[in-house]
């Protein structure tokens, strides 16, 4: 249980007892008491939100030796922590509606951190210390189990979803390891077959090379050959622009099919019909 003393008499007060010590002693004074383990003071009712503080080891301990102490692992105590987050959630939340009784109840819940998680336990003990009516106190604890139900739903399908995204992680990774290796597709399209030492594909090369330098009885420049073929080889892909690879492989071509053209020759710049 978390001790303050009083920053105005200097009286040890336990926490329950705190607000009936500004009722009394220090009535009509300002508020304040500071925490005995963590020295921290608390001003007003800041106080019932401090439900828990350091321990004896980490006080003592040596932190400028660079020493952290290993807190022992206490269910029940973090399950009282959980308990104690349900209250002051339901005070932060508006979807209850509280009376000001009802508030005021709860208000006193969270200063308390020994408060029963059991209904029976519950009732007898907000109507002992409390000092509310039997009526009160099962409605708080209506409350109290309204929220804790909907925290556990929410808690099973956060769990649920972390489960399905296990099983199918483990399920693609077992997929893919059964999985027969598949060759990677070719993006563009390679020359079906060769005949005679010249590639052909669909487009006709070697014919459309011929026809445009035919129609030229001077020849015709390369480089107004390359675009008039271009021009062709752009429309034939179905496009409006080649792609940096389309174009690539273009010039590639473009460049070898002349070369391999029996029925035209190239003077410098200059593209013939053969003679």
């Amino acid at each position: 249980m978390v001790f303050f003393t009083c920053n105005i008499c200097g009286e040890s007060i336990k926490k329950p007892a705190v607000e009936k010590h500004y009722q009394t002693r220090c009535r009509g004074n300002d508020k304040s008491v500071s925490c005995m383990d963590c020295l921290k003071d608390f001003y007003g009712e800041e106080y019932a939100g401090h439900t828990k503080c350091i321990s004896e080891a980490q006080k003592y301990a040596s932190q400028a030796q660079g020493f952290v102490v290993k807190e022992p692992r206490n269910k029940n105590a973090q399950k009282q922590d959980s308990w104690m987050d349900s209250i002051r959630a339901i005070l932060d939340s508006s979807e209850y509606q509280l009376t000001p009784a009802l508030r005021n109840a709860f208000q006193k819940l969270q200063s308390v951190d020994n408060v029963p998680r059991k209904k029976a336990k519950f009732e007898n003990f907000v109507g002992n210390c409390m000092r509310l009516p039997r009526h009160q106190a099962t409605e708080v604890w209506d409350i109290l189990e309204k929220e804790l139900n909907k925290l556990k739903v929410a808690k099973q399908a956060e769990l649920a979803r972390i489960k399905a995204e296990k099983e199918a992680a483990i399920q693609q990774k077992k997929e893919s390891e059964e999985a027969p290796p598949t060759k990677k597709a070719k993006v563009e399209e390679a020359p079906e077959e060769t005949t005679n030492g010249t590639a052909t594909s669909d487009f006709d090369w070697p014919s459309q090379l011929t026809k445009i330098v035919s129609k030229q009885s001077e020849g015709i420049f390369l480089e107004k050959l390359r675009k008039k073929i271009l021009k062709k080889y752009t429309k034939h892909l179905a496009v409006e622009e080649l792609s940096e690879k389309q174009a690539k492989k273009f010039t590639k071509r473009f460049d070898k099919q002349l070369k391999l053209a029996d029925s035209l020759q190239v003077e410098g710049d200059l593209v013939k019909a053969a003679s």
